[in-house]
């Protein structure tokens, strides 16, 4: 989901000196162990919860509901790749764009396996968060992307043992990402978010991780960045701007929603990211703490 200014600003107007409280979801979803027949078992008791042929990890109707889809064979896998959405999903759209998490694994699965034939991975559509809505005031926060960093942790945790993990995260999603990459030691190799707010922190630095961070923006993603945190309000610094340390890479011509279309360059880009652990650059859109140029 986008962050046009008009709509944060109108947000921001919503919040209150009340606490925060306990958000719906905020308890972890239980995983299988990451063997065939512990997710063999698992689908088919999802399966039977949500009346669906999904590959399902875990699935809650509670409140908005939360899933976790694994697109691919996860057991066999020797790269995941695991998509964290941002705002307003819920198991209601949890398909129908390229951002929505079943969207995101399926064009990115599809992406690797035209790119990479017959390489073993297996991609995550993570929707294991209440990912907040853009009239909750709590939007504007990390206190939800803290909860979901919890959760994100635990499934990568989960993946120890693969040979390359990777996190793409989108827009408010970055911000769950940034929280979990704040704990030293996540166990993943890179963390490539894509029209971010802000990942909740100043500095690459000081999200703590041995992962690559890696940032894009799209040409006419009008995302807002507002590059101030003060507490849980605000969301850190711009993450393509030098100062932040991230690796950049070029976003493509698109907005906000188009990173993973396909035909956009950026989703070949993010795919190599997470195959390999390098972006394409031979027009020079890989550089350290660069902005992204729109191609053309």
């Amino acid at each position: 989901m986008r962050f046009p200014s008009r709509t944060l600003l109108g947000a921001a107007l919503l919040l209150t000196v009340s606490g925060a409280g306990c958000l719906p979801g905020s308890v972890p979803l239980e995983l299988p162990a990451i063997t065939a027949s512990a997710l063999a078992e698992r689908y088919a008791g999802t399966r039977a919860a949500s009346g669906g042929e999904r590959q399902l990890l875990a699935y809650d109707r509670a409140g908005d509901g939360r899933a976790i889809e694994v697109v691919g064979d996860l057991a066999a896998a020797r790269t995941v790749v695991v998509f964290v959405p941002g705002t307003g999903f819920s198991l209601d759209d949890f398909d129908g764009t390229s951002v929505s998490p079943a969207g995101a694994a399926r064009a990115i699965h599809a992406r690797a396996a035209a790119l990479s034939p017959g390489e073993p991975v297996a991609v995550i559509g993570w929707l294991g968060y209440d990912a907040p809505e853009m009239t909750d005031w709590q939007v504007i926060t990390t206190l939800p992307a803290a909860k979901g960093a919890m959760a994100l942790r635990k499934l990568a945790t989960a993946l120890r043992g693969k040979e390359r993990v990777s996190l793409v995260c989108h827009s408010y999603g970055s911000v769950v990402c940034g929280q979990a990459g704040a704990a030293p030691g996540l166990p993943v190799d890179d963390i490539v978010v894509l029209g971010s707010p802000g990942m909740g922190a100043a500095t690459r630095a000081e999200l703590r991780t041995p992962a690559q961070v890696w940032a894009a923006l799209g040409a006419k993603d009008d995302v807002l960045r507002p590059g101030v945190r003060l507490g849980p309000i605000g969301y850190g610094a711009d993450p393509v701007t030098p100062a932040f340390g991230a690796r950049v890479f070029d976003g493509g011509p698109g907005g906000h929603n188009d990173y993973l279309r396909a035909g956009n360059p950026a989703l070949d880009r993010i795919v190599s990211i997470a195959l390999t652990g390098e972006a394409s650059c031979s027009r020079g859109s890989c550089q350290e703490g660069a902005r992204p140029k729109a191609l053309g």
